[in-house]
C-alpha cells in the first residue's frame, strides 16, 4: 500500500464491492476473507494520496499554486498570503531538491503513523476493563 490517489481509490472500490456484493465468496475464494483489509488499505492509501497530492503517481493540481510564474524552477515567486490547503503544492515538481524533499516528507509521514498506530494499539486498546 502506498498514498496514491489513484491507486487507493481502486483498492477502496474493490473492497467496497467485495463487502458489498454476497456473489463476491464465490468468485475470488480466499480474496474474500480479507476484504476488510482491502477495505482499510484502500482508504488509507487514498486519504495519503491527498496528503501526497498525487494522482497514480503524477501531481494533481487540485487548488491551483502559491507560487507564481517568475521563470523557470529557482526563479518561482511566492505569493503574499496564499496557503495551500492539503497536501503538496504542485510547483514542488519543479524543483531542484523535489526527490529527496518528498523521499523526506513521506518517511517522516509514514514513522509518525507507525508510531501512533504502534501507541493506540499496545496502550489504548489493551487497557483491561474495570
Amino acid at each position: 500500500m502506498f498514498g496514491d490517489i489513484g491507486h487507493g481509490g481502486v483498492l477502496l472500490a474493490f473492497g467496497i464491492w467485495l463487502i458489498r456484493d454476497p456473489n463476491a465468496k464465490k468468485i475470488l475464494g480466499d480474496v474474500y476473507s480479507i476484504r476488510y483489509l482491502v477495505l482499510m488499505m484502500g482508504s488509507f492509501a487514498f486519504y495519503s494520496g491527498w496528503i501526497y497530492n498525487e494522482f497514480f503517481s503524477i501531481p494533481w493540481n487540485v487548488f491551483g499554486s502559491c507560487y507564481g510564474e517568475a521563470g523557470f524552477e529557482e526563479e518561482a515567486e511566492k505569493i503574499d498570503g496564499c496557503v495551500y490547503p492539503i497536501g503538496m503544492d504542485p510547483k514542488w515538481i519543479r524543483a531542484s531538491n523535489e526527490l529527496s524533499f518528498f523521499n523526506s516528507y513521506k518517511m517522516k509521514f509514514a514513522v509518525i503513523i507507525g508510531v501512533t498506530q504502534m501507541t493506540l494499539g499496545t496502550h489504548v486498546f489493551t487497557q483491561p476493563s474495570s
